[in-house]
């Protein structure tokens, strides 16, 4: 009996040796490498990106941005060329004014030949002390108070002139400057009937042209379109060569 015990014990004992040594030697299960993959990705996946309303969000700001921008530079476009009209006129201005001042002086000349030449064909004693010398005198006086900026004494000294001596070579200039000197000091209506003084009474002068352009700047600006539109076109038809009539045509696209 005590030997089958001892038996039965070794059987079992060698028995638990050999499965022992058997978990011992068997090589480790390795992981394929899809299974390895998957469950990286499922990972990544645990960071989601931005939203589709975010990125809506986003491209609407865009859009306005670049809205805005193009509106700015088309005001940028406008203004530019509201200054290269403003500086042409400034340039014409000045450049005209030595060749209108000879022609003037040529004008003055003649007819104080031609005042001689009745003086002197005439029985009667001369009754007017004013020369035309003095006259040129006042006119460039009343001018010299323009580019002193000394507008109030211009206006005054430009419409003495014009009341003193009416029908005189240099009186189209003196309205037309007249009108100039009020339209700079906000007086847009003594501007306006100054300049149609220069139209209406003076219509052979060379200051008509420029007269017209004026009439329908202020037109323009009081926002009488029609008006505007009449004069501009005026200017283009009965001078077309003249700088007016270019400055005329300016405005008229522009609009």
């Amino acid at each position: 009996m005590i030997r089958q015990l001892v038996i039965y014990s070794a059987a079992l004992l060698g028995s638990t040796f050999v499965v022992s040594v058997q978990a011992e030697n068997t090589p480790p299960v390795e992981e394929s490498k899809p299974d390895f993959d998957n469950r990286q990705s499922s990972r990544g996946q645990s960071s989601p990106g931005p939203s589709a309303a975010l990125v809506e969000n986003l491209m609407v700001q865009v859009q306005d941005l670049q809205q805005q921008v193009a509106e700015q530079r088309g005001l940028i476009e406008e203004l530019t060329y509201q200054v290269q009209v403003l500086t042409e006129e400034q340039k014409q201005r000045y450049i005209d004014l030595d060749e209108r001042i000879l022609s003037l002086q040529e004008r003055l000349n003649n007819a104080s030949q031609s005042a001689a030449a009745r003086s002197a064909s005439s029985s009667e004693p001369k009754t007017s002390a004013v020369s035309d010398e003095d006259i040129l005198a006042e006119y460039n006086a009343a001018r010299e108070h323009i580019r002193q900026r000394n507008f109030p004494e211009a206006i005054k000294a430009l419409s003495e002139f014009t009341t003193a001596h009416p029908d005189h070579a240099l009186t189209p200039n003196a309205w037309y400057w007249l009108g100039e000197v009020q339209y700079v000091s906000r007086e847009v209506e003594p501007a306006r009937q100054a300049f149609a003084k220069v139209i209406n009474n003076f219509p052979d002068d060379a200051k008509v042209p420029d007269s017209l352009y004026k009439l329908g700047v202020i037109a323009q600006q009081q926002g009488n379109t029609s008006d505007a539109q009449r004069y501009f076109e005026r200017v283009i038809n009965e001078f077309p060569d003249s700088q007016s009539a270019k400055l005329a045509q300016a405005r008229l696209n522009s609009n």
